[in-house]
């Protein structure tokens, strides 16, 4: 509001500014000449010549006045064709001037007093119903510098009272119209403030609000659902945690309270898993967290092969075969953080690994563009397809120890570069097929 305010400001100094140069002339010289001038359309304008061609000047109040009260300064004759006078301004010393000067005299200075005044005078030939009169009109510097003066205290007077109450009257009209109009946004800002964790289902209503309001509305309520989402995905985070980790704590006390932990090997067995559960749930939370990335360019055939090679032991022990084949530019560089691409590369095999029965192979693919992990093993059932990247889901029967994590961490990693990540539909059964896909490297 303040800096629409400041506008109008502007634009009624620079109307002010503009009238005064339409109004004022720029020198006491042009001044006076103006008012002549003038003075000439209004004898001009009051000359009346009735039946009998007897001539009456009819002038405006104010300039009789002028005339009437200051015969030292100004006056005036006008005279028909043969040269008499047929009207002219009260006696005094300028109408004496103007009798007595000559035709071609345009200043002519009369005594006044200890001072002398100096008249302009200026003469003009007019046409009135056939007749030809010529116009004589005489005033002084002083009168027009006085008037002038006069009138632009008057008129700096009015333009300054005039823009104060424009500004008022504009302010008063702006702050009702701000606050006629902020009124459903201070309703919105108080239904934003009530909004907690257990009530992020809240959302504030574009009604009565400006039209200019209405999409900053529409991104709130979007970033509410965004948010209630992922609070949502966290609750279920935690409780899908302790129920998988509520298992195997209840089975390793009861074997300590029945069984005397007698058993080293089931108890190992039994804190592994729990390790290996923790581990992957810190693992999710950190690759769901962008700024724990570094990204920077490196070799994708070189990382994969370094997850395949730290997996080549179990695969020795699984009597699985690891095939990693490199395709055309396998070796190019792209822009992603090494630690995390291994980590999405090793649960990829260790996926495969889990499926894959002995004796069958684990095919690595490398290109420019991405790289698939493909598997020997029964496949995924095509109603479970949509759930694999679940947080949590297993598949049925439930074999192994595994958490059910593997994969969304795969997701989320992809995620995170911007990459896709998919089971290839047209792959098996028997057998599935990974498929990490990314845009080419240059590509827009």
């Amino acid at each position: 509001m303040l800096a629409a305010m400041a506008g109008v400001l502007a634009a009624m100094v620079v109307a002010v500014a503009i009238m005064s140069l339409l109004i004022w002339p720029r020198s006491p010289a042009n001044m006076l000449r103006a008012e002549l001038d003038e003075e000439i359309l209004h004898i001009q304008h009051g000359l009346r010549v009735d039946a009998d061609g007897r001539v009456d000047l009819v002038l405006k109040p104010e300039s009789a006045s002028t005339y009437d009260a200051m015969p030292k300064d100004t006056a005036y004759r006008v005279l028909d064709s043969q040269g008499r006078t047929v009207a002219e301004s009260i006696e005094g010393p300028a109408l004496q001037a103007l009798a007595t000067m000559k035709p071609d005299d345009r200043t002519v200075t009369i005594p006044s007093g200890d001072l002398a005044v100096r008249l302009q005078v200026t003469e003009q030939r007019i046409v009135h119903r056939g007749q030809t009169y010529t116009v004589r009109v005489a005033r002084s510097d002083r009168l027009v510098t006085t008037l002038n003066d006069y009138a632009g205290k008057l008129y700096l007077r009015s333009g300054t009272v005039t823009v104060l109450l424009a500004l008022a009257t504009f302010g008063l009209v702006v702050f009702l119209t701000v606050r006629r109009m902020l009124r459903p946004l201070r309703r919105a800002s108080e239904v934003a403030s009530r909004i907690g964790p257990r009530t992020l289902d809240a959302r504030l209503q574009p009604d009565r609000l400006p039209a200019e309001l209405v999409p900053l509305i529409d991104a709130f309520n979007a970033a509410l659902g965004r948010l209630q989402n992922g609070f949502r995905v966290q609750q279920e985070f935690l409780a899908s945690a302790a129920h998988e980790l509520k298992t195997p704590l209840a089975l390793l006390q009861a074997q300590i309270e029945l069984g005397g932990a007698t058993d080293k090997a089931l108890l190992l067995r039994d804190t592994a898993l729990m390790a290996r559960q923790v581990h992957q749930l810190l693992q999710l939370a950190e690759v769901s967290e962008g700024h724990n990335y570094q990204f920077a360019a490196i070799s994708l055939d070189e990382v994969v092969a370094d997850a395949a090679e730290y997996l080549a032991r179990l695969a020795d022990q699984r009597s699985v075969h690891l095939d990693v084949q490199r395709g055309q530019g396998a070796g190019t560089s792209v822009e992603a953080d090494a630690a995390a691409v291994f980590v999405l590369a090793k649960n990829l095999l260790e996926n495969a690994l889990h499926h894959a029965p002995a004796g069958s192979g684990i095919r690595v693919r490398i290109g420019a563009t991405g790289f698939s992990v493909e598997d020997e093993g029964p496949g995924v059932a095509q109603e479970d397809r949509s759930r694999l990247f679940e947080r949590f889901w297993r598949g049925k029967p439930r074999e192994g120890d595994g958490a059910g994590l593997g994969l969304a961490i795969c997701r989320e990693i992809c995620i995170a570069h911007g990459w896709r990540i998919c089971l290839d539909s047209a792959y098996g059964p028997p057998g599935a097929r990974f498929v990490v896909d990314f845009p080419a490297p240059g590509a827009a």
